[in-house]
């Protein structure tokens, strides 16, 4: 969820409790101006502090849920990583490689391409739907780390 889509469920939950803008900037301690921004979505940037005062005026929290398209982000990266190449990866497979560190030849640019093109939150979660106990997330990082060197992929944050 963005800064705009809080504020478009803080403009609904405002109008429904019949509120001003007046009234829940005064009661958060911000501006009027803010609470129009943020409603409006041309706010570009408002610290947690002041967030989380204004949701709590309206009996809104921060609570984090999982977004609902990414059920499972090994099939979504293998899928993406797949899409220019004869040989597909599965799931299952992108797993074993990212456990194991061991990247067959053929499957090389595949994992170049989620190295440097799939989206991080995306790689993040397939990294954590890959580990187990014996394979903690470290080490799958570090098998990343690893290839990103040898390949010399493009994306600075390995």
């Amino acid at each position: 969820m963005n800064l705009a889509q809080i504020g478009e469920e803080i403009q609904s939950k405002r109008v429904h409790a019949g509120l001003l803008q007046e009234h829940v900037a005064r009661f958060a301690g911000l501006s009027r101006v803010t609470i129009n921004q943020l409603e409006n979505g041309t706010l570009k940037d408002l610290g947690y502090t002041k967030l989380k005062a204004v949701m709590e005026v309206l009996g809104l929290d921060m609570e984090t849920v999982q977004p609902s398209g990414l059920t499972s982000a090994l099939a979504v990266a293998a899928r993406s990583i797949s899409t220019s190449y004869r040989d597909v990866i599965t799931a299952d497979m992108l797993s074993t490689m990212l456990r194991s560190g061991v990247a067959p030849e053929q499957f090389q640019p595949h994992l170049m391409a989620l190295l440097d093109e799939t989206p991080l939150p995306v790689v993040v979660k397939a990294v954590a739907e890959a580990a187990t106990p014996e394979v903690p997330t470290k080490k799958i990082m570090k098998h990343l780390s690893l290839w990103a060197k040898e390949w010399k992929v493009c994306r600075t944050v390995w």
